[in-house]
């Protein structure tokens, strides 16, 4: 019966020994821990109508110290926890640790994968598929695209609302003027026909001469470019509906010919205004110093060229520049738009700029 009771006691001071070794080893070094070798336990047990005092001292809780130091070790690599470590374990068997939620990476080579971490990149639940077609094409985007959402093409950005005159005389007043003094020129514009800041309709223009709509900052080519466009919109030539719904070549066709717009001012017009997905303008020099960037080119020792007669300085030629923009074609002006960020260029300034001469 003593004995049954000195082998209870010695499996009992095993266990909390064990226990007390864990805690003690998280909070002391491995030295101090070693020490803790003997466990005194006192058994008292009635037999024969007497009382027996019985102090056992053992070395097991030493074994046991070393094997819960093998588990621990073992625990790293399986996920197990031993009975030791866990005080809520009543020698009912080894639990499987819950595995902690795995942050999802972004994967180049298939295209699945991609496009489920496609939220993780962006920060957004909704992902235009032109961001998708950049990420598979060439995942070495997927910093700057982290960086520098495209808030153009995003849902919120594609609600807002179109108003292709608005837009084009907009970028007439932008054009060769910083955009602080194209926001005050606009704003005087408005101020000629309402208090209520809206910009105001052809027919509306047409009632002011040049003269008067050259109080507002406008130069007298640029009276003359609105004017010349409100007649045009007010003639049925042009109609917001004709922009909206034509093919992008169509709509260049069209504005070509009027008076103030260059192709590149038309270029801008599809992309910002319209949300044309595959505008691709290689004269501008943010998208040819961002392209050359994207090459792994060193644009700050790079020489520009000098092509033909224009005279016109470039990071790299038109030709290279489309042949290599290729492979993201349908959605290039997406890819603008990070050559933009690329070649670190203000995009707010484009959206009324024009870089070339107005004729």
């Amino acid at each position: 019966m003593v004995s049954r009771n000195n082998n209870k006691s010695t499996v009992e001071a095993t266990r909390v020994s064990a226990r007390i070794s864990m805690r003690l080893k998280s909070s002391k070094s491995a030295a101090s821990v070693s020490k803790v070798t003997k466990v005194t336990s006192k058994t008292t047990s009635k037999a024969n109508g007497g009382t027996k005092k019985t102090t056992t001292q053992t070395t097991a809780s030493k074994r046991v110290s070393i094997k819960t130091k093998a588990s621990s070790k073992s625990k790293k690599n399986t996920g197990l926890v031993t009975e030791e470590e866990d005080e809520g374990n009543d020698g009912e068997g080894d639990e499987t640790e819950t595995p902690k939620p795995q942050v999802p990476k972004y994967d180049p080579s298939p295209v699945e994968p991609t496009i489920l971490t496609l939220s993780t990149i962006t920060g957004e639940e909704e992902v235009h598929p032109g961001i998708t077609h950049l990420l598979t094409t060439n995942p070495s985007l997927s910093t700057i695209i982290t960086r520098h959402p495209c808030t153009l093409f995003s849902a919120s950005g594609l609600l807002e609302p179109v108003n292709p005159f608005h837009s084009l005389c907009s970028g007439i007043i932008s054009q060769q003027v910083s955009s602080a003094a194209a926001a005050s020129i606009k704003s005087r514009f408005i101020a000629l026909f309402n208090a209520t800041n809206t910009f105001p309709t052809p027919s509306e223009i047409l009632t002011k001469d040049i003269n008067t709509l050259r109080t507002a900052g406008l130069s007298q080519r640029k009276a003359e470019y609105i004017t010349g466009l409100a007649e045009l919109f007010v003639s049925g030539d042009l109609t917001n509906e004709l922009l909206l719904e034509s093919s992008d070549d169509a709509v260049t066709e069209k504005l070509i010919k009027v008076r103030g717009l260059g192709l590149w001012s038309i270029q801008m017009f599809l992309l910002f205004a319209l949300k044309r997905t595959d505008v691709f303008a290689t004269g501008d020099l943010g998208i040819q110093r961002g392209m050359a960037i994207l090459a792994g080119r060193d644009v700050n020792k790079l020489k520009f060229s000098k092509p033909g007669k224009a005279g016109k300085w470039k990071y790299m030629a038109e030709d290279e520049m489309v042949k290599l923009a290729e492979v993201y074609s349908p959605y290039r002006s997406l890819l603008s738009w990070y050559l933009w960020r690329l070649a670190d260029t203000d995009v707010e300034v484009l959206k009324g700029v024009d870089k070339t001469t107005a004729e």
